[in-house]
């Protein structure tokens, strides 16, 4: 008996000129082969001379036809470019017609099947709980809020408790915008990994793993702007609350209790980012110290509630993960809007510029974008992106904008 290259429960897979019948019901073929060496089934194609015919519809129905098949399409211009590899041009007899493409076939990855005792997920939620509270626990235990705030009583709990709720629900609603994203385009993904982190933070947010690539620049567009927004949107409603909480004390009060002047207790700051110093003139009516201690320059002083500092991590997370570099959100988003040519200048030009506002902030950028600046794309990088999502790339510049620190943490550093 022959040696099988599929397992028996599996469907077997298509032959080549099986694949080439399916693709001619979306495209036209001027040629196909087999690429030497990756045997990566290849065509030059061009889209059909037919009545109202959509080059978007069209790969979405193909790349809904070969899902079934366990194949994903990879379109392009006249560059080959490897899904995860580097790019490569044709050779000049592969290149002939002004509008070719070049669609490749790319088998899915299979998932290995393991059973898991301890749901990871669950695991790390739970993790992230115990460092959230314990963030709040920190804050809560310095003078300041031990002697000005009846900590003692049940309200310590209540702000404790009140501080954990909002940044679950923070991270929680910004994770379920890109399931939802997800969910809508058919995009496979997994739940939400939190990720715990030491005090005053407690956390770095969470991320959810992608098991199937968007099909064009309007899903990855979609993807990666649903979570952010929806997440600042939360952090915008907990940062209003925070500074509705927030009380007023006197110069006399703050040093009674800490024994050091409004200029001592500066050098501690936090960087804030635009939100917080426009609705510091709006709601404080006085330029502010920094997140925890602010001082007008007159006998007050005011002190920033708790929750209005997970309003600051808010912030923080969803800058972070706006940033246009790698496969974080706003790499998604930059990279279909600017596209493959244009995408690692901006994102280059945008770290430079991260590293002279907040040099640290630029550090963890480059860890959790892993060092890297380069982004697959879509399986379809032909489409433009919609020109309602153009309009709409206008939030994702003044969200980043406004949830960025400015400046660098020197109480730290």
């Amino acid at each position: 008996m022959e040696d099988l290259y599929w397992d028996e429960d599996e469907k077997k897979p298509l032959t080549f000129e099986e694949l080439k019948q399916i693709v001619e019901k979306f495209f036209k073929i001027t040629k196909a082969f087999i690429a030497p060496g990756t045997h990566i089934p290849t065509f030059i194609v061009q889209t059909l001379e037919i009545p109202d015919f959509n080059l978007k519809t069209s790969f979405n129905q193909l790349a809904e036809e070969l899902d079934a098949h366990e194949q994903f399409p990879l379109l392009r211009k006249q560059m080959s470019n490897l899904f995860f590899g580097e790019t490569k041009p044709l050779a000049p007899q592969e290149m002939k017609g002004s509008e070719e493409l070049i669609l490749r076939l790319l088998p899915k990855k299979k998932e290995e099947k393991k059973v898991r005792r301890i749901n990871i997920n669950v695991l790390l939620l739970i993790v992230t709980i115990a460092t959230v509270m314990g963030a709040a626990i920190y804050m809560l235990m310095s003078d300041m809020y031990v002697r000005l705030f009846n900590t003692s009583s049940g309200y310590y709990y209540a702000l404790m408790f009140g501080y954990t709720i909002a940044i679950l629900c923070i991270i929680g609603i910004h994770e379920m915008g890109h399931l939802v994203a997800c969910r809508k385009h058919k995009i496979k993904s997994s739940l939400p990994y939190f990720i715990p982190f030491i005090p005053p933070l407690g956390t770095m947010g969470a991320v959810i793993m992608q098991k199937s690539p968007p099909k064009n620049k309007d899903e990855l567009f979609d993807v990666g702007l649903s979570g952010p927004l929806f997440g600042f949107i939360v952090t915008f409603i907990v940062t209003i609350i925070g500074y509705v909480l927030t009380i007023v004390f006197t110069n006399q009060q703050i040093y009674d209790v800490t024994g050091a002047t409004i200029a001592q207790l500066s050098s501690m700051q936090f960087p804030d980012p635009l939100l917080f110093t426009i609705l510091q003139q709006f709601m404080l009516n006085a330029l502010p110290y920094n997140v925890y201690i602010t001082a007008p320059g007159g006998s007050m002083v005011f002190m920033l509630h708790i929750i209005a500092f997970a309003g600051w991590i808010g912030c923080f997370v969803t800058g972070l993960n706006l940033f246009p570099i790698g496969q974080l959100d706003g790499g998604h988003v930059a990279r279909s809007i600017f596209g493959e040519k244009y995408y690692r200048y901006v994102s280059w030009v945008a770290f430079i510029g991260l590293f002279l506002i907040n040099w640290l902030m630029a550090i963890l950028v480059l860890l959790l974008s892993r060092f890297s600046f380069e982004h697959p794309g879509p399986l379809n990088d032909v489409s433009p992106l919609s020109h309602s999502r153009k309009i709409g790339s206008i939030a994702f510049f003044v969200v980043l904008l406004l949830t960025v620190p400015m400046g660098s943490f020197w109480m730290f550093f």
